[in-house]
């Protein structure tokens, strides 16, 4: 098979992204007729036409849209590959690829893991990978991560995963700071909300916890009326913040609370959030055995 080179990969993605043959030969520092010949080359082996020449700009053709996350991918591996081979070579064998939802990184919780892990294996690099549950539960399953943490949904089943709890969190109602709650003391039911407007995160960044939401407040008798959604906790805090709704959050994220907020516990059973490490059951490398173990003496600890 006639295989696209490096090069003419570098060259494409590098047109692709800035739409104009000029900008992309600065970008990989030579002259725009080179560049044109590597575009020309790469589209004769496929066969297909990737991009559509215009008199200022360049435009992606449908084939040129799908190949242009191939071939991020393809440069993103050998790069991986290449970071792999030097880890080696300095001594640092072993890398353990880990999935999480952005927000758990302010948890102080799961940064001394981190330093735990590292004193116990110091030679073992640990990449952070801010992704999606889909997306995680994908990477795991298909071993381009050794793990993840968020909540995973307990009617889901597992069939090549395992699950660790690694916590259990409180949930909290937050309010703006003029709220009628945010005035009272103990805790709020959902009941005593349901007439009130929602602000959540997305269901495609947290569905197990989003789904939790909903057997809450349907025991409750209601489904919360949403009235805007985000994939950013700081966003969701700011538009309650300015009065938009109120939200449900784990109590470990009211260290995000600023001015204008207030919160209260949740007095209903099973108003918990649940703190999953889930990996693949026949992952078995030494730094992953290691990795939960700290895990595990983390929870036994309280930390």
């Amino acid at each position: 098979m006639n295989r696209p080179s490096v090069r003419e990969l570098e060259c494409f993605v590098a047109v692709a992204e800035a739409l104009h043959f000029s900008r992309a030969a600065q970008r990989l520092h030579m002259s725009q007729s080179p560049l044109s010949r590597q575009i020309q080359a790469l589209e004769d082996k496929l066969g297909t036409q990737l991009l559509k020449r215009k008199t200022r700009s360049v435009e992606l053709t449908a084939p040129g849209r799908i190949f242009l996350n191939d071939a991020r991918e393809m440069l993103y591996q050998l790069d991986r590959a290449a970071s792999a081979a030097q880890r080696v070579q300095r001594g640092e064998s072993e890398r353990l690829r880990l999935g999480f939802i952005g927000y758990m990184m302010i948890e102080p919780e799961l940064v001394e893991v981190l330093r735990a892990f590292r004193r116990a294996r110091p030679r073992c690099q640990v990449e952070l990978l801010d992704m999606e549950v889909a997306d995680q539960l994908t990477g795991i399953r298909e071993g381009k991560l050794d793990g993840g943490f968020f909540a995973m949904d307990p009617h889901e089943p597992l069939g090549t995963l395992k699950r660790f709890d690694w916590k259990i969190v409180p949930l909290v109602v937050v309010f703006p700071d003029d709220h009628r709650f945010a005035r009272q003391e103990g805790k709020v039911s959902p009941a005593d909300v349901k007439d009130e407007n929602w602000v959540m995160i997305s269901r495609a960044r947290a569905p197990a916890y989003r789904g939790q939401i909903d057997e809450l407040c349907l025991a409750a008798g209601f489904l919360p009326r949403i009235v805007q959604e985000s994939d950013s906790v700081q966003a969701i805090m700011a538009m309650v913040a300015a009065g938009a709704g109120i939200t449900i959050f784990s109590e470990r994220l009211t260290r995000l609370l600023g001015g204008g907020l207030a919160y209260r516990l949740v007095a209903s059973r099973g108003a918990v959030f649940r703190r999953n490490f889930v990996w693949r059951a026949d992952a078995d490398s030494e730094a992953l055995r290691v990795f939960k173990e700290v895990l595990r003496r983390s929870r036994a600890e309280g930390g």
